[in-house]
């Protein structure tokens, strides 16, 4: 037996306050997007304010026939899971604290240490080194978050004991650190948690076709070093880009640009297929005329006008990017706020590359390789510009001063969100290529993520797939979104303003002691409230969860997430809803 006897955690042997959970089922999508966990009960509650740099808060745990699914939120701060951190996980799969790796009272089969993206499987007395892909590891999102999703493979072999029995209960433990810091569950408190033999739906597989022959496809592809002129690749291409019957490509890792046209064309010979210029590894194609195109300032990504005004009624414009990789967050940053900086001059002052009516619809998709800070995905998604120096004031991006939708596709034959996957990596799969579009302009129709490897072989059959394609084809799996036309809603005529509102009001403002906060919000949303200072740093975050329509009220004492005081000067109250961010200016004066 291992035995673990760090000081911290001794204090944890045999813990006095048991939280035994009897756990049903849930349908829950791997994606970055959370709302499937609003049915999902606290599993816990950790306490505020007992950590180093890690505050836990919120955790869950829910299953269905193939994962065990995990929710963690944090008080403050973002992380980034598999990456800058030192946090243990230790699941306990047969709830034997004489087995396994002992610690904190249980023998845990299972210890994943999720910054350095190993783990240790502790099995009849032997231990041995394991990887993500040993246990199915799926983690949301990609980039830093105050609250993240889980998946492990409930048949991975810590979790049966090598095979030998059925993973159905358990005990959990996740430390900040491996000495010291946050633990959840605290000292005295231990949780057991027991499934409930309930079966999970699988989820209604999404058609590959179009919901309406008058939608406008577009699918978006990183190819993986030109891989549709790989000869022992490009059969793999032709069968996904002919089933899936695009009217747009947008391609990564593709530089070539003698070929790439003849080959789409030869592979769909009853239309007319146009290219434009290969900026680096970028290319867009379309069975459209294609009007104009060009190359941003951050050579990164590049924009095509498409000649669709006798489809929808205006042109369309698409932005392709393929930003750089992993670690290089600066440059990644910079890249965005050089993107925003290009659009909010085209779209203001002028400055254009080639002209654009007012109220073009417009759609942003690629590989941008977010990894790192989630501020990136809210430049792009808010026009929220991190160096102001020298790319200029933020800038609301869709043509009604709102943000863009940062859309959520989900594979068609499984409830995961990833677009990137390399089983002999260190990372697990994760969201690497998005797709960003103006909901002011055009609304979204079928979308999704093709990945052979989930799909049933009926439906291989169906649209003359094999199950290895996408799988072998390249490492990131392609994205598809349908431009839905509707012209009973006056398309193009009116802007769609369907997001949530929300109205708020802080009284008394200035404030010495303690500050009302009222908000209505017009429909059910996800809310964050957070208390910024002048330099944007976060003081406090008052709420984070599920919020139904109507008023709401919240009090602030004026003191930090760790129960300092502020001090006088000016703050912000900062709401963020799903789809746009709301801000009131506060005045402390003590």
């Amino acid at each position: 037996m291992i035995f673990f006897s760090k000081k911290k955690f001794s204090q944890l042997f045999f813990g006095l306050f048991f939280v035994t959970l009897i756990i049903a089922g849930h349908p829950i999508s791997i994606d970055g997007a959370f709302n499937d966990w609003n049915t999902v009960s606290v599993a816990y509650e950790d306490d505020l304010n007992d950590y180093d740099e890690a505050d836990f808060h919120i955790l869950k745990i829910t299953e269905d026939n193939n994962f065990i699914f995990i929710y963690l939120s944090f008080y403050s701060d973002e992380f980034l899971m598999q990456n800058w951190n030192d946090f243990h996980l230790y699941i306990d799969a047969d709830d034997d604290s004489l087995t396994g790796f002992n610690i904190g009272g249980i023998g845990a089969e299972l210890e994943w240490i999720f910054g350095s993206r190993t783990g240790q499987s502790y099995i009849n007395d032997s231990q041995s080194e394991i990887y993500q892909n040993d246990i199915n590891l799926r983690i949301a999102p990609t980039t830093t978050s105050n609250k993240f999703e889980i998946a492990i493979s409930k048949n991975s072999d810590p979790l049966t004991l090598g095979g030998e029995q059925i993973f159905s209960k358990g005990r959990f433990l996740l430390t900040e650190k491996e000495n010291g810091g946050d633990i959840l569950p605290d000292n005295t408190d231990e949780i057991l948690f027991e499934f409930y033999d309930q079966f999970v739906q699988e989820p209604i597989p999404t058609p590959l076709d179009r919901k309406s022959e008058q939608d406008i496809r577009l699918v978006s592809y990183n190819t993986l070093n030109e891989g549709i002129l790989d000869p022992n690749r490009q059969s793999h291409f032709r069968r996904i880009i002919q089933a899936l019957d695009p009217d747009i490509i947008a391609l990564q890792e593709h530089s070539e640009w003698g070929s790439i046209e003849d080959i789409i064309q030869s592979w769909f010979p009853n239309d007319d297929w146009n290219a434009s210029w290969t900026y680096g590894d970028l290319v867009v194609l379309s069975n459209f005329s294609i009007i104009s195109h060009t190359q941003l300032s951050s050579d990164r990504s590049m924009a095509v006008l498409i000649e669709t005004v006798d489809k929808i009624g205006k042109n369309l414009l698409i932005f392709n990017s393929h930003l750089s990789c992993c670690s290089n967050d600066e440059d990644r940053q910079d890249q965005v706020d050089s993107f925003t900086s290009d659009w909010r001059e085209w779209r203001l002052n002028n400055i254009v590359p080639f002209e654009i009516e007012e109220g073009t619809p417009f759609i942003h998709v690629g590989d941008f390789n977010f990894v790192g800070y989630r501020k990136q995905v809210e430049t792009i998604r808010l026009g929220n510009i991190d160096n102001e120096n020298e790319f200029g004031n933020d800038f609301y991006p869709d043509w009604d001063s709102t943000p863009i939708v940062e859309l959520y596709p989900r594979h068609t034959h499984k409830r995961m969100g990833y677009t990137w996957r390399n089983d002999n990596s260190s990372f697990n799969p994760g969201k690497l290529d998005y797709i960003f579009y103006s909901d002011a302009t055009i609304d979204s129709g079928r979308n999704y993520i093709l990945n052979t490897l989930s799909m049933d072989q009926a439906s291989l059959n169906q649209y003359s797939l094999q199950e290895a394609d996408t799988e072998i084809a390249s490492d990131h799996l392609p994205l598809v979104f349908d431009i839905k036309v509707d012209q009973d809603l006056g398309y193009y005529d009116v802007y769609k303003l369907n997001e949530t509102t929300v109205k708020c009001f802080a009284y008394p403002n200035p404030f010495n002691s303690r500050v009302k906060i009222e908000f209505s919000t017009s429909k059910s949303t996800s809310l964050i409230v957070n208390i910024f200072d002048v330099n944007g740093k976060l003081i406090n975050r008052l709420f984070d969860g599920f919020i139904g329509k109507g008023l709401h009220s919240l009090d602030w004492n004026g003191k930090t997430n760790k129960g300092y005081e502020c001090s006088s000067g000016i703050y912000f109250i900062d709401y963020r809803t799903d789809q746009k961010i709301y801000k009131q200016r506060l005045i402390y004066l003590k």
